[in-house]
């Protein structure tokens, strides 16, 4: 799975199982009433390659 950030959006490469992983991982790491819009603008660079 990749994922690619850029100042205007953010692109995941991948199946879909890996995606629902990442983003359950995220809700974990926040507020789980946190937005996903929210959770994008403040994260940290979390490209893995």
């Amino acid at each position: 799975m990749k994922s690619y950030r850029t100042g205007k959006s953010f692109h995941m490469v991948g199946q879909a199982w890996q995606i629902r992983i990442m983003l359950k991982q995220w809700m974990k790491e926040t507020d789980p009433h946190t937005p996903l819009a929210a959770i994008l603008n403040g994260s940290k660079d979390k490209c893995n390659g």
